[in-house]
């Protein structure tokens, strides 16, 4: 084995910048692609400015409901400073929470509370303004709520009163508990659900990425395969006492080693830098997906004898792959009419969780029997 990775460490050091840029081109594709998604995200935000009069609890609560808006970037200001930015349209709209707010809103009154301001380029004030009007009016009704609870205690129960803020806090309560609209986000080989209302949606599965791009780096790191089998460098065995068929699978042992090397290093990538998790189950599962690419992509470089031929089937290959494993994009509408096109995707393992890959199997089985041939071919 020292002298099949000498002889393969000789390889690599002709073509070390090939062979580190698809061993990594994994781990930054998906990086770079999560990390711009989520740039673009946070700067498609629509920048509203709000200024405070004052700060009860009353004025805090809808600017921290404004805050946990996931479409808005809220912007805290004084009314001239936020008028200045209008003014330069670098606020879509500005909104001005007055003086006597909370007054007003718990004597039941619903005029004038905020003031607002657009310009000819305001394109998301109605909606923003839309939705403000709806927070306040769930303060206002949360207020006649407790105006009506308090009145009914000092009419039957004056013993049991109840205050405003309790009132205001049993409300929230009940409609944390009985949503009206209750809307989850799932995604490919994701178990749990994100439920909208957070701050952050995470739109890319980073392992889904990972995996498509993880197809395409194992088959073109594979093209060695074919070189090998060149009529000019296959007569060199005649003088060597290994056949063939063993150094071609040392190789792969070699590879093996290598390529999840690397995994465990994506692992650990994505973990610091995406606070993806680690678990020995998963990187079982990893080990697994990573055997399947290798023994898949050594199968299929044996069938071919021509580079060209073998990059045009990896790059189409890669792309079939991904597009039927919903990896990329979703296609639940397409595998509930065609269920089997989820059991023909070598990634759907993988991004379920499973331990248990077919295409694994059939590759093991055809190797075994290129193996077999091989020797009575020899002999």
């Amino acid at each position: 084995m020292s002298s099949i990775f000498q002889t393969r460490l000789m390889h690599w050091k002709k073509q070390w910048p090939t062979v580190l840029f698809w061993l990594l081109f994994p781990i930054i594709a998906a990086s770079i692609i999560v990390h711009a998604t989520e740039v673009v995200q946070e700067e498609s935000k629509i920048p509203v400015g709000v200024a405070m009069e004052e700060k009860t609890p009353l004025a805090l609560d809808l600017l921290q409901s404004l805050k946990e808006t996931p479409l808005l970037r809220i912007y805290e200001t004084t009314q001239e400073e936020g008028l200045l930015l209008l003014e330069r349209h670098e606020l879509d709209s500005v909104f001005i929470i007055q003086e006597g707010y909370a007054e007003q809103v718990q004597s039941g009154s619903r005029n004038r509370l905020i003031t607002s301001y657009q310009s000819d380029l305001s394109f998301a004030y109605t909606p923003v303004r839309e939705m403000m009007i709806s927070y306040v009016q769930q303060d206002t009704a949360r207020t006649k709520a407790a105006n009506t609870v308090d009145n009914l205690s000092e009419r039957y129960n004056p013993k049991q009163r109840w205050t405003q803020e309790e009132v205001a806090e049993k409300s929230k309560q009940i409609e944390a508990d009985e949503n009206l609209l209750h809307t989850t986000f799932s995604f490919s080989g994701e178990d749990e659900k994100a439920e909208m209302g957070g701050n952050d949606v995470t739109i890319w599965n980073i392992w889904g990425l990972w995996a498509v791009f993880s197809v395409l780096s194992t088959l073109l790191l594979f093209d060695w395969v074919i070189k090998e089998q060149r009529p000019s460098l296959r007569s060199r065995f005649a003088f060597i006492r290994m056949p063939f068929k063993a150094y071609l699978l040392q190789n792969v042992l070699l590879y093996t080693v290598l390529l999840f090397g690397i995994d465990l290093v994506a692992v650990l990538t994505f973990y610091l830098l995406h606070d993806e998790q680690m678990s020995i189950s998963f990187i079982g599962t990893l080990l697994i997906y990573r055997f399947t690419l290798i023994t898949g992509s050594f199968v299929l470089a044996l069938a071919f004898q021509h580079l060209y031929q073998y990059y045009s089937i990896s790059f189409a290959l890669t792309l079939v792959i991904a597009i039927t494993s919903g990896a990329i994009i979703p296609v639940d509408g397409i595998t509930n009419y065609f269920e089997w096109l989820e059991y023909m995707n070598p990634l759907e393992p993988f991004l379920s969780g499973s331990s248990v890959n077919l295409w694994l199997f059939l590759s093991l089985i055809i190797i075994l029997l290129w193996y077999v041939r091989r020797e009575k071919t020899n002999a």
